[in-house]
């Protein structure tokens, strides 16, 4: 029987309706944001600001003098008007900005998509937004969780999780990465393994509830 708290413990985002009666949420996560989205951000946010100092002369925006004044040495130096290098340039810049915003989203779609649970029963892998396919790990059958961090990663709160098991899940063996505090999700799934192989307890509560 699940624990008393356990219906405390809504799904935020994984489909409540895929827990089966007496199964309860242990751990849900996407895979950590500074995985997928600061290259994209800084593209932009560099090529924005250039083509914000490459038109500002033109529109008269703030804080562009600097700039402008190295743009007309470059202008002379290539042999061709200040204003055809600004729209030439600011095109080019547009351009980048635009396929820094399409990266940003694209990433985010990706993002957004994939959500990772451990359960008192299952270790589960939730893909899609509208439409939704879910692999998954009975619990019983999860054989080890490796944690690997790169100082970066540990720095920067994450790493790359590894869920071995035996059945030919599809998930099993394969590496999920970007699984922010990757030592707490591996010790939920250490946990419910322990809790259906061992003489009966369940899993703790999280702190808090």
């Amino acid at each position: 029987m699940a624990a008393p708290w356990a219906s405390k413990r809504a799904p935020k985002l994984l489909r409540a309706t895929y827990l089966a009666d007496q199964e309860y949420l242990l751990e849900e996560t996407r895979a950590s944001k500074l995985l997928y989205f600061p290259r994209p951000v800084v593209w932009s946010i560099v090529f924005g600001g250039l083509l914000y100092l490459t038109w500002g002369p033109r529109l008269h925006l703030f804080g562009t003098r600097t700039y402008t004044a190295a743009l007309s040495r470059l202008a002379t130096a290539v042999h061709v008007t200040e204003g055809d290098l600004a729209k030439y340039l600011g095109g080019l810049f547009l351009v980048l900005f635009v396929v820094g915003l399409l990266w940003v989203a694209v990433r985010y779609v990706r993002w957004i998509r994939v959500v990772y649970a451990v359960t008192s029963r299952r270790v589960i892998v939730q893909r899609g937004i509208v439409a939704r396919d879910f692999d998954e790990i009975p619990v019983a059958q999860v054989r080890g969780v490796d944690v690997r961090q790169t100082v970066a990663q540990r720095l920067l709160g994450y790493g790359t999780i590894r869920v071995s098991s035996e059945g030919g899940a599809r998930v099993g063996n394969e590496d999920w990465e970007g699984i922010p505090k990757p030592f707490k999700f591996q010790k939920w799934v250490q946990d419910a393994t322990d809790a259906v192989q061992g003489p009966g307890a369940a899993p703790a509560p999280p702190a808090g509830h």
